[in-house]
C-alpha cells in the first residue's frame, strides 16, 4: 500500500510541474483582463455615490411668500360654515397668520406655495438640475371657503419655480443651482391648478463630479402636499375698522380665482 501511494504522488507532482506554465499564464491573463475592466468601467472597487443634497421644508408661516395673495387657504363647509363663524380672535388670526386656517381642517389654496431650503453635504459641488411634480392624487376642487388678502406688489429675494398641476408638460422646470458644501439656496415651489384638488409630490435631480446622476424627492414629512383649486369655493376680503378687523366681505368675483385689482 505505501508503495502505491508513493507512486500515485510521483504522478501528482509530475502532473502538476507540467501544468503549471499554463496555470500562470491562465493567471496572468485573468489579471490583466480585471485590471483592464476595472480601467473601462472607471474602477468597480471605488463605485461612485450618488450626488447629494440636504432639504428641509420651510413650515407655513415661517417666511413670507414671494406671491401677491398666497398662501392662502380654502375651509370645507362641513368643517365651518362660513367666516361669519369664526370667533373674534380667530378672524384676526385668520389674516395674520392665514395658516391657521390649517387648524380647521382646511387645505391649501392654488397656488400652492411651498419653499424649500437646499444645502450642500460634498467636498465638491453639486447642481441642482431641474425640479418635477408628479401627482399622487386627483379629485374634484373642495367645496367652501376662503379669505385672501392680495397685494401688489412682491419683492422676490428667492428662486420661485412655478409648475402647472394641469398641464403634464408644465411640471417640470430648470433650475441649475450649483450648491457647495458651506452653500444654503431656498427655492419657492409655487403649483398652481384650476380643475382639481390634487395630491403632489417634487422630484429634485441632482448631479456634481465624480457623483451619479440622483433623484430626491421632498413631500410633506412623508406625506404627499396637498392643494386646492378655489373654483369651487366661495371668497372673501377682510374689512378694517377702527379696531381692526370687523368682518368680511364676500368677493364673488373671486370664485374663479383671486383678482388682484392691480
Amino acid at each position: 500500500m505505501s508503495g502505491r501511494l508513493t507512486r500515485t504522488s510521483k504522478r501528482l507532482k509530475s502532473s502538476v510541474r507540467k501544468r503549471a506554465p499554463v496555470l500562470l499564464i491562465a493567471l496572468v491573463f485573468a489579471a490583466g483582463a480585471y485590471a483592464l475592466a476595472g480601467l473601462l468601467l472607471g474602477g468597480e472597487d471605488e463605485p461612485w455615490d450618488p450626488a447629494s443634497v440636504r432639504v428641509r421644508v420651510l413650515a407655513p408661516g415661517t417666511f413670507t411668500a414671494a406671491h401677491p395673495y398666497a398662501p392662502y387657504y380654502v375651509v370645507p363647509d362641513h368643517k365651518l360654515a362660513g367666516p361669519s363663524k369664526l370667533s373674534p380672535a380667530a378672524t384676526a388670526k385668520f389674516v395674520t397668520a392665514p395658516e391657521s386656517a390649517l387648524e380647521k381642517g382646511a387645505t391649501a389654496a392654488s397656488p400652492h406655495v411651498v419653499r424649500i431650503e437646499l444645502r450642500g453635504q460634498d467636498d465638491k459641488p453639486v447642481t441642482i438640475e431641474a425640479i418635477r411634480v408628479k401627482l399622487a392624487g386627483n379629485r374634484r376642487p373642495l367645496k367652501g371657503w376662503f379669505i385672501a388678502s392680495p397685494g401688489c406688489g412682491v419683492e422676490r429675494t428667492v428662486r420661485v419655480a412655478n409648475v402647472n398641476l394641469d398641464v403634464p408638460r408644465k411640471r417640470t422646470r430648470e433650475l441649475g443651482i450649483e450648491i457647495g458644501r458651506t452653500d444654503r439656496k431656498i427655492v419657492e415651489i409655487q403649483a398652481t391648478t384650476r380643475r382639481r384638488r390634487a395630491a403632489w409630490v417634487a422630484e429634485l435631480t441632482v448631479s456634481g463630479e465624480g457623483r451619479t446622476r440622483a433623484t430626491i424627492t421632498v413631500d410633506d414629512s412623508g406625506q404627499p402636499f396637498r392643494v386646492t383649486s378655489p373654483t369651487a369655493s366661495r371668497g372673501f376680503a377682510p374689512v378694517y375698522g377702527a379696531t381692526g378687523i370687523t368682518g368680511f366681505d364676500r368677493r364673488r368675483g373671486w370664485d374663479d380665482g383671486v383678482d388682484t385689482g392691480c
